[in-house]
């Protein structure tokens, strides 16, 4: 459905009804609205909506009108957009993750305004910007904060989050015949670059030197796929570089991280029906046509939705570097030269270099156990001596009956050589520990790795629970496996709202903030003054009812963010109220609000 915002009136006649949001870019509601209901005067420029939307009620302003012959046709962009309409007065940054370059852009708006930022991008990158507009410092080019720190912008009323994913890995499969109708896949060299020359110009240190000017020409690693070579130049402008051999490094990187040298690949199919899985923009899904031979997982970077059917149209998968990039954790290797054929190759090499990198650590703090030891022995009698490399050969094969008789062996010594022994243990034991939960049994490859997928893990609020897969054989009926990650909790926002009724004199009501997150608690608030403060409401959307017994109900849609403080509301008395056990007070008038009727109960 479609509403206006302010009145919370439903626009049931709207039809041709679409929200597009495409990665970084569009948001938009488009519909049609007939001239033959009188609410198509209502909308005009400037009047903000409220929709259902892919992710829930989502908020947009009318930009544009178009009269048509029995209709009108609306444009509408999500409200984010109205940072076009805001200057910033200055941005000087240098070496700051997302969050604080963020933080910095809401600091530099030259004026009140109702939007957040937030970001959990940890690279550091620098950015000096003066008078310009807000958008444009926000998402314009590679010189804008989306273009330093990259990542995906997640848009939600007048929040904006720029995350390193948006999304999550998702169990949805799209199929042909069953959920997927229309294929449409387009493949380009339009923007491809293989060969890229490199300039900038570092300033001179000190009055009078000169700056220096650096030129490299870089190749990519993909050069001898293509018949042709595409070759391009790139404007360098980053503290960071200060002389040829950085430059250079650079432009190394800029191969990684742009993905430039390999293929456009766009994919968009039709959705029929509801997918197995509730999908979200940003998530990793699972594509599959046996007639194209197609079979991906890649992530969503664009969307059709309907609000006035609820239902989800389309999806599009945006470039195939962009959801490789995703599916193999966001780390792009030099050696990358095949597509989605090669997807899955790529991967196990990556989880390879990880399971070699955590056998690294492993053996390291082993031998740091064990030195630790041996050197313990060497200050305790000549009998510990003479069983040192004993103790380090049969360490490793871990065997408790040998644990033991070393303690049989020491017990006739002093008490340290009881405490060499007891530490024996504990190390022994730890160690047998470590190499059962990562896959070890003193013959095997230490480190197995049992889980299907990252260990990586993004928990959405309200998330009862988290399945994880095997990537072998399964788990054993019976056996008792321990799983561990870290976490970085991520609070949820919360605020004290100020509920103000306009009336001259007000008769007591009741405010409930039914949350569109079912997960949130619903608030309820009995009013007796004309201005009374709701404590601790969390941010989200919310639909808020105002009831009395001398009032109309009130319902309207609200959102509560760090910028809410108040919420203000103009009830309508009721034609007929009933006045038992209330007191009020007044005098008598010619023309009165109130007819008292004193009639029988």
């Amino acid at each position: 459905m479609i509403y206006l915002t302010e009145g919370n009136t439903p626009l049931n006649e709207a039809y041709n009804d679409e929200i597009v949001q495409e990665r970084n870019n569009t948001y938009q509601l488009t519909f049609r609205f007939p001239t033959s209901d009188p609410k198509w005067e209502l909308l005009k420029e400037e009047t903000f909506l409220t929709a259902d939307d892919l992710h829930g009620e989502q908020d947009f302003y009318i930009f544009e009108v178009e009269k048509q012959q029995g209709y009108i046709q609306v444009y509408a962009n999500q409200v984010i957009s109205l940072l076009n309409n805001y200057i910033v007065s200055s941005i000087d940054v240098d070496r700051v993750s997302g969050t604080r370059a963020l933080s910095a852009l809401a600091g530099s708006i030259t004026r009140a305004n109702p939007f957040s930022f937030f970001s959990d991008i940890d690279d550091r990158h620098t950015l000096n910007i003066k008078d310009k507009n807000a958008m444009e410092v926000l998402a314009k080019d590679k010189h804008s904060i989306l273009g330093q720190w990259g990542g995906d912008m997640v848009r939600n009323g007048y929040n904006l989050r720029l995350l390193k994913n948006g999304g999550s890995e998702n169990e949805s499969l799209f199929m042909y015949k069953k959920n997927l109708s229309s294929y449409q896949h387009k493949t380009s060299t339009k923007s491809l670059k293989t060969r890229i020359t490199f300039k900038t110009t570092v300033k001179g240190e000190g009055e009078k030197a000169p700056d220096v000017d650096y030129v490299v020409v870089i190749d990519s690693p993909l050069l001898g796929k293509y018949s042709q070579i595409y070759e391009a130049v790139v404007e360098v402008n980053d503290q960071n570089v200060k002389d040829q051999a950085s430059l250079i490094e650079y432009g190394k990187q800029y191969f990684r991280t742009s993905m430039c040298d390999m293929l456009e690949d766009n994919l968009e199919i039709s959705v029929v029906g509801q997918s197995d899985v509730a999908v979200r923009m940003f998530d990793v899904v699972s594509i599959y046509h046996e007639w194209y031979g197609l079979d991906v997982r890649k992530k969503i970077t664009k969307y059709t939705y309907s609000p006035m059917a609820k239902r989800l149209k389309s999806i599009g998968f945006g470039t195939f570097q962009s959801s490789l990039a995703n599916a193999i954790g966001g780390i792009v290797n030099d050696a990358v030269l095949n597509e989605s054929r090669n997807l899955h190759k790529i991967f196990e090499e990556h989880l390879k270099k990880e399971i070699a990198n955590a056998d690294r650590a492993f053996d390291a703090e082993f031998a740091k156990r064990e030195k630790a030891i041996t050197d313990a022995i060497e200050q305790y009698k000549a009998k510990a001596e003479e069983m040192g490399a004993k103790i380090h050969e049969e360490m490793e094969k871990e065997r408790p009956g040998f644990v033991k008789l070393i303690r049989e062996e020491l017990m006739s010594g002093a008490d340290s050589i009881a405490e060499l022994s007891k530490k024996l243990e504990q190390v022994s034991e730890t160690a047998r520990v470590n190499a059962s939960l990562i896959g070890g049994d003193g013959n095997t490859q230490y480190n197995k790795n049992r889980l299907n997928g990252g260990t990586a893990k993004k928990i959405s609020y309200g998330t009862d629970f988290v399945e994880v897969g095997h990537n072998g054989e399964g788990f054993e009926l019976g056996k008792k496996y321990v799983i561990s990650w870290s976490a970085t909790c991520t609070p949820y926002g919360k605020t004290d709202v100020t509920i103000v009724v306009n009336k001259p004199t007000f008769y007591g009501g009741h405010v409930h903030l039914a949350p569109a997150n079912a997960v949130m608690p619903a608030i309820d608030k009995d009013l007796t003054q004309k201005e009374e403060q709701v404590l601790a409401v969390y941010y989200g959307a919310y639909r808020l009812t105002f009831s009395g017994d001398w009032y109309q109900n009130v319902e309207q849609s609200v959102t509560v963010d760090n910028q809410t403080r108040r919420i203000e509301l103009a009830p309508v008395y009721k034609t007929v109220a009933d006045g038992q056990n209330a007191r009020y007070e007044g005098s008598w008038s010619e023309s009165p609000t109130f007819i008292f009727d004193g009639g029988r109960t």
